[in-house]
């Protein structure tokens, strides 16, 4: 059962230089952490300073091998090193199963 990680991230800075940096985030997580089976990233219609992303890992365990790795620590110095601010919130849990014999996805 996967466990899945929503972030709702507050920006304030340079936004097209932020959303850069976040998708090369993205990229790094997927390359790098095998416990990650999927990293989506939007920005808001709405309100251009607020990005949406959410990540899919294999379980909790992945999670917490994320949350302790280089990716994410690398990411917040980038967005220090750039005066960029980030206010986030996040909410995990695990998938709910599907019915037998019905395709969600």
């Amino acid at each position: 059962m996967s466990y899945v990680v929503h972030v709702t991230a507050v920006v304030e800075g340079d936004l097209e230089q932020i959303e850069i940096l976040i998708n090369d985030y993205r990229y790094k997580c997927l390359e790098n952490q095998i416990g990650m089976e999927q990293f989506f990233v939007c920005r808001s219609v709405e309100q251009k300073n607020v990005f949406l992303y959410t990540q899919v890992f294999k379980d909790q365990d992945a999670h917490r091998v994320h949350l302790e790795g280089d990716d994410p620590r690398w990411f917040f110095e980038q967005m220090e090193d750039k005066k960029f601010n980030f206010q986030g919130q996040w909410v995990a849990g695990t998938e709910i199963e599907s019915s037998v014999g019905q395709v969600l996805n």
